[in-house]
């Protein structure tokens, strides 16, 4: 059981307001504010943060602003995922969803389950998760406007001024992506620029994919050990036993999808060149799997050296 010295505030979130259930006097309120700084900071003045303890909805960038004004005025303040709060639902026999039941249900999850602290990312691993999420798009829209000139030019017929202008959208944006690349290292400190060396010494990992899978772990403060780590990039299989069935259902899925591929690439290099994932890449190849659910462990096998 969670520990109940404070209240629980649950916050359901949308983009343009928030919704919070909490009790008073053992009767429940629920109270709707506008999701900007204005009204967050006026809320949350009323409460006593020796009393009360605020639990939030993820919901990526809406969910934010709630839990970075709320930790910063010296609430605890903890973060549920919405699938979580979906199944505690279904527990709870819940066939009806509005905003009012969502945040008593996040409320009463609180006063429930045991939950990790959320902490927050510093200010510079934040603009460098902005400037990484940039250099993803930049990297799309060169790719994108790259093979619609191939194609082009595969015309018997072409417009001149048209091949000109998408010429100059991707000498733009390469202009752009090696910008970016200069800003990279104002926005490293000492701590980053010292996990990033670590990390890139490891055979198979660059740079680049240091720099990302530090921002996206919050230079692996997220995480207290490897299991966890993995699960959440979507690199270790499903497995479904039950009686006298025994089966492997894939591997796990998470919203990491662009980490995760930047890591499968990385695993043709290191089952080449790291002496501990060639190894397994081998032994998996014995037993007659494909080579792609080798390249995976791989990524496991990866993700785990990182952490270590």
């Amino acid at each position: 059981m969670a520990n109940l010295e404070k209240k629980v505030i649950g916050v359901d979130v949308s983009s343009n307001i928030l919704v919070m259930s909490f009790l008073d006097d053992e009767k429940e309120q629920i109270i709707t504010i506008g999701n900007n700084k204005v009204h967050i900071e006026k809320c949350l003045k009323k409460w006593d943060t020796s009393q009360f303890k605020i639990v939030v909805e993820a919901t990526g960038s809406y969910s934010s602003k709630i839990l970075y004004y709320s930790h910063s005025m010296g609430f605890e303040v903890y973060q549920v995922s919405g699938l979580s709060i979906k199944k505690f639902s279904e527990v709870k026999n819940h066939i009806s969803k509005t905003d009012q039941q969502d945040a008593r249900l996040i409320r009463n999850f609180g006063e429930t389950m045991t939950m990790n602290p959320y902490e927050p990312k510093k200010e510079n691993i934040e603009f460098l998760e902005q400037e990484l999420n940039l250099w993803q798009d930049l990297e799309q829209e060169k790719a994108r406007y790259s093979l619609k000139l191939k194609s082009l030019n595969q015309k018997p017929i072409v417009n001149k001024s048209v091949i000109k202008h998408y010429e100059a959208i991707i000498k733009r944006i390469n202009k752009d992506i090696k910008g970016l690349e200069k800003r990279l290292p104002h926005l490293e400190d000492k701590e980053l620029k010292e996990n990033k060396d670590l990390l890139s010494s490891i055979s198979g990992i660059g740079e680049k994919t240091a720099l990302l899978l530090l921002v996206a772990t919050n230079n692996f403060k997220n995480f207290k050990h490897s299991k966890a780590l993995c699960k959440y990039f979507g690199v270790v299989p499903k497995m479904y036993h039950s009686g006298n069935k025994k089966i492997s259902i894939g591997k796990c899925r998470t919203s990491k999808g662009f980490v995760r591929s930047i890591l499968y690439v990385c695993s043709w290099s290191a089952m080449r060149f790291n002496t501990q994932c060639k190894a397994l890449y081998e032994r998996i190849l014995e037993k007659k799997k494909c080579k792609k659910v080798a390249l995976i462990a791989v990524c496991n096998k990866l993700l785990r050296q990182a952490f270590g």
